[in-house]
């Protein structure tokens, strides 16, 4: 079966992607792929209000709040940002007009996490001290002066299971994070547990 296309038409299909990032998994709404005018304005807006040695929050939180731009785009345009500025000349952006924005962005892979937990409860136990009678004794524990706590192991802990804090490992969760990935040998089966945070 054949298509008869107009030329107008033919050129719309062979048109450049402008807006798209990563084969068309990632686009944003208010700007493209490639540095444009706003983006121009937006760099100098930039150069003139901080130069180009601030830290890379500072440029975020202005594109996001001054532009009205979403987080994800102002961590982009951030990104170029600072790499246009290492071959821009006293805030010279014009010349980039064009150029192809690199994609930057906040990337997920799904995982178990090895955490550690740390319960409360109660034992039966004994507190030990010195005193001159029982009411100096007293009186020690309500002040804190004992000289020992024991707690008698061999009685059952009473504990609350719901009232666990757990906490991430870690120490060993980036070393296991480092072993899984050695372990796969396949990087799809890696490129199928990734994905981008909106």
């Amino acid at each position: 079966m054949k298509i008869k296309l107009k030329e107008s038409q033919y050129k719309r299909l062979l048109v450049e992607n402008d807006k798209d990032f990563l084969d068309g998994e990632v686009s944003f709404r208010h700007i493209g792929n490639k540095v444009s005018k706003f983006i121009i304005k937006l760099y100098n807006y930039l150069y003139q209000k901080k130069g180009n040695t601030k830290p890379r929050l500072d440029y975020i939180r202005m594109i996001r709040d001054d532009f009205s731009l979403t987080t994800a785009e102002a961590q982009l345009l951030a990104y170029n940002y600072e790499a246009f500025s290492k071959n821009a000349k006293d805030g010279d952006y014009e010349k980039f007009l064009g150029e192809p924005l690199t994609f930057y962005g906040k990337f997920k892979f799904e995982t178990s996490v090895p955490v550690f937990g740390q319960a409360s409860g109660w034992v039966d136990g004994t507190a030990y001290g010195y005193a001159t009678s029982y009411e100096d004794f007293i009186e020690n524990l309500e002040d804190g002066d004992i000289e020992d706590i024991e707690a008698d192991w061999n009685n059952r802990v009473d504990w609350d299971e719901y009232n666990i804090e757990w906490e991430v490992d870690g120490d060993y969760a980036y070393d296991r994070l480092r072993d899984e990935i050695e372990q796969v040998i396949d990087d799809d089966e890696v490129k199928d547990r990734i994905s981008i945070v909106d």
